[in-house]
């Protein structure tokens, strides 16, 4: 196995460090002396070090990106705390509790803004750098590893400017590195030539050989054919909604994309013909391994052997916990920061695994005591298994679980949407809940058998069901701009409904409130700073947030 670590910096107005890399096998750390511009792109061990630092800065981390630091929820959490679907009830920010209160102003928003802008470009900034220096080191690479080092910085590239393009629409846009202060205000560029420039940098990198139609642990948690894919197909549903409405073209691309993805035949549904109900179901598996062929991509964690440790067990229960007198977490907290409404619990079907316990939920824990009793406990709150790790809470560290990102699951979903909403000639709708119902059968739930609006409707929820601790629901929100209520208790469905018009959940908590989330807030606002320090923003805030 491979254990590449090296530190290094080049000067440019953005400074290139490379923090951490990217999987398990290359996670150890070892520090070399640093490097000026001039000394840099040398050697195959500066290349290798510079795509490494790719995979832990940028997008990839914010899964590590608090609103200010301490017991607050990550970034990752942020849009689900927005939608009132979830909830943190350690309440002690600025921005949670302005969220809760419906407040969207710009004071309380602007520093969490400037959290997910400055870590986006300096992802971009990282990958402009790999992009533009590796073609030239052709004494030194091969032309196969040229293509495929390039080929990583392509997909890192898009991979930020997605995010940003979703989360504040219309941005600068830069494709080369910083060398200098010359030409670096930029002016915004419209969302749709954003989503352009992201549609060409991934189709370069599908379309030719650069990446290996390999599964992602299969080839060293590296960028994968299937990963591009998969990152294009959700770029395409995105475009499809709101706020640029592409309409059924883009629907169909992201269906195309999503269905190239399964006919490469790297990935699988774990436990595709029905998972078990037990500590060794599908979603268990998922959640414990680092070989699950369902997974597409995800962040790499092994606090164990290399100190890179996960931080989302502390925050999957409430601070009752502590009184059991087993955890002792890293910080000395427990909190629950994105405590799932009782709304989405209740609507899971009595049937549906993913609704049990242990599942991607639980309320009761079991340990043995000293005097070998078993004990149980229930908490006050619903605690979020998909994150609980009981090594790492009983020893007071940070776990060694990774995070998914991408998951078979969701290409199966992407195809079905796709084909679903524009299923009017052939039997597109019959193809679209054969990927639905794959997803359905894993979650030991009859096919669904529903066509039109109702189809729609019933792939919607199986989003929210498949990946409500994997944050899916605010884009789904922002694209459709519809919102979820309840259905029936334990009915398996969920009504979506137009966002103005909804019932909010939890604004604030415990309450709910119709209209509670304005459109302005889909969008988050240019931060302040930016736009004193780029005389190109000045005047040119997103609606609603002057």
């Amino acid at each position: 196995m491979k254990l590449h670590k090296i530190y290094l910096s080049v000067f440019c107005m953005i400074v290139l460090s490379l923090l951490m890399t990217s999987c398990d096998s290359f996670l150890e750390e070892k520090p070399q002396d640093e490097k000026t511009a001039g000394q840099f792109w040398k050697t195959e061990a500066d290349a290798q070090s510079a795509v490494n630092a790719l995979y832990f800065g940028g997008v990839p981390y914010l899964n590590n990106t608090d609103v200010d630091g301490g017991w607050t929820p990550k970034a990752t959490m942020w849009g689900g705390i927005m939608s009132g679907l979830f909830v943190d009830k350690r309440k002690d920010r600025t921005f949670t509790n302005a969220s809760e209160g419906s407040n969207f102003n710009i004071e309380s928003f602007d520093a969490t803004a400037l959290k997910l802008w400055h870590e986006f470009y300096k992802g971009i900034s990282r990958a402009n750098f790999v992009i533009a220096n590796i073609p030239a080191m052709t004494g030194v690479l091969t032309g196969d590893k040229i293509n495929n080092f390039t080929a990583q910085g392509k997909f890192f590239r898009a991979y930020g400017y997605y995010y940003l393009v979703k989360e504040f629409g219309d941005v600068p846009y830069v494709d080369q590195p910083y060398l200098s202060l010359e030409g670096i205000y930029k002016e915004r560029v419209p969302a749709e030539q954003v989503y352009k420039n992201i549609e060409a940098d991934l189709l370069s990198i599908i379309e030719g050989d650069a990446l290996p139609n390999k599964a992602f642990y299969d080839n060293g948690c590296y960028v994968t054919k299937a990963m591009a894919q998969t990152l294009l197909a959700q770029v395409y549903l995105q475009w499809a909604g709101a706020p640029l409405n592409g309409g059924n073209e883009y629907y169909t691309k992201a269906a195309n994309m999503a269905m190239n993805v399964v006919k490469g035949g790297q990935h699988i549904l774990e436990q595709a013909n029905g998972s078990s109900d037990d500590l060794n179901s599908a979603f268990n598996v998922i959640k414990t391994t680092k070989t699950s062929k369902e997974i597409i991509f995800a962040k790499e964690y092994n606090q164990t052997s290399y100190n890179v440790g996960n931080s989302y067990a502390c925050r999957s229960i409430g601070a009752d916990a502590f009184q059991w007198g087993v955890f002792k977490p890293g910080g000395d907290v427990l909190y629950n920061a994105y405590l799932p409404c009782d709304m989405l619990i209740n609507s899971y079907h009595a049937d549906d695994i993913r609704g049990h316990e242990k599942q991607f939920f639980f309320r009761d824990y079991s340990w043995t005591d000293k005097d070998g009793n078993v004990v149980t406990r229930t908490l006050n709150n619903v605690g979020n298994w998909a994150w609980f790790d009981e090594v790492s809470l009983i020893g007071g560290k940070d776990g060694d679980y990774n995070m998914p990102t991408f998951r078979y699951a969701e290409v199966l979903l992407i195809a079905a949407e796709g084909l679903a909403r524009t299923g009017k000639e052939g039997d597109a709708e019959g193809e679209a809940r054969f990927y639905l119902n794959q997803v359905r059968k894993r979650a030991g739930l009859p096919n669904e058998t529903a066509t039109g609006d109702a189809l729609i409707q019933s792939i919607l929820t199986e989003r929210f069901h498949e990946f409500p601790l994997e944050f899916r629901i605010w884009d789904d929100i922002r694209r459709t701009r519809l919102y979820p209520e309840a259905d029936g208790l334990q009915s398996g469905k969920l009504k979506w409904v137009a966002l103005e018009s909804a019932k909010i959940q939890n604004k604030p908590d415990g309450s709910i409130k119709v209209g509670a989330i304005p459109v302005h807030a889909l969008l988050w606002p240019i931060p302040l700073s930016e736009m004193q320090a780029n005389p190109s923003l000045q005047g040119h805030q997103n609606p609603g947030w002057n």
